[in-house]
């Protein structure tokens, strides 16, 4: 019985509109058909009647629906807790039914959290430069990853300090000598000594020795080479690969903090080709493996950096003696 009470203390809504529900319907069958619902007589007439004409279908159809109407528009009461139909002096009933099944203390209602705004994924862009970015580096990162040269405007932290007061700061009396150390001529004629003062500055080309070899281009030397010397491994150089019997070997020294992007690599007023192209196609066209060796470390994001490189099938290491 202690369960039944809570049951009903805790659905009171519930209760509160079946009250209404079958008060209305018991008014519209007694005043509008004289059916009375609590009389045994009425329904036995009613199941062994026949309905006739249109009264007769909305009086049946009433009976027939509404227990399912009931029950369809008890549930949607339990979950808004509300009832469907605002019905007047239901204050007055609460009133009695809150006597009779009297409330216990409730606690404050927590109060509802305001729900978090979607974020759509539309609005999330991709942030114009990298998080770990130097600020010097942002113009030259903008340049390579639009192919742009470096050649053009330059960013303020590149920038010289090239005052234009350095041009004004020339003494007035040193272009005044200057202007006075040139002789004026009294006439047109040429003396001697002018026409050999005028053959001592017209430059003179020097003479060509075509049996001097031409300088050719320098072997490559850097730490992989010395490297192999030292192991008396037998090796080959082109530009700046490095080629064994089994590795063709990329180098990258520069101590400056590089930014491998794509197609450019830059660093602070620095810029080259990705060798990494060159690289594959140098391994694949020879059967050797393509290697990277990061002498440096000083490169932005290197691990993902590393990750990208490994997955075009490049092997990156970090020392030589990973090459045995």
């Amino acid at each position: 019985m202690k369960k039944v009470l809570e049951f009903l203390k805790s659905n009171m809504i519930v209760i509160k509109w079946s009250v209404w529900y079958f008060f209305i319907l018991w008014a519209i069958l007694k005043f509008i058909f004289r059916f009375d619902i609590f009389s045994y007589r009425h329904w036995w007439i009613f199941f062994h009647a026949t309905l006739h004409g249109f009264g007769g279908f909305v009086f049946g159809a009433l009976i027939y629906a509404a227990i399912p109407l009931y029950i369809a528009t008890s549930i949607i009461t339990y979950h808004k807790q509300e009832l469907i139909i605002p019905i007047p002096f239901a204050n007055t009933l609460s009133k009695i039914i809150s006597k009779i099944f009297p409330k216990k203390q409730e606690t404050a209602a927590p109060v509802p959290e305001e729900p978090q705004e979607d974020i759509k994924l539309d609005e999330i862009t991709e942030p114009e430069y990298p998080a770990d970015l130097p600020p010097e580096l942002r113009i030259p990162f903008k340049r390579a990853k639009n192919r742009m040269p470096l050649t053009g405007a330059v960013s303020v932290y590149n920038r010289t300090n090239n005052s234009s007061s350095a041009t004004n700061s020339i003494p007035q009396q040193n272009i005044e000598n200057e202007q006075a150390s040139i002789p004026i001529p009294m006439d047109f004629d040429i003396t001697d000594d002018i026409s050999q003062d005028m053959n001592d500055s017209v430059p003179t080309f020097t003479d060509i020795n075509f049996d001097t070899p031409i300088a050719t281009e320098q072997e490559l030397t850097n730490n992989t080479t010395k490297y192999l010397r030292d192991k008396n491994i037998e090796y080959e150089t082109y530009h700046d690969f490095v080629a064994t019997t089994k590795f063709v070997i990329y180098e990258h020294s520069d101590t400056d903090f590089w930014i491998l992007d794509g197609d450019s690599w830059f660093a602070a007023g620095k810029q080259k080709d990705s060798p990494i192209q060159e690289l594959i196609d140098l391994a694949k066209q020879n059967e050797l493996i393509p290697v990277l060796y990061l002498a440096s470390q000083n490169i932005m994001d290197i691990e993902n950096t590393i990750s990208k490189f490994e997955s075009s099938g490049i092997r990156v290491i970090k020392s030589l003696d990973e090459l045995d």
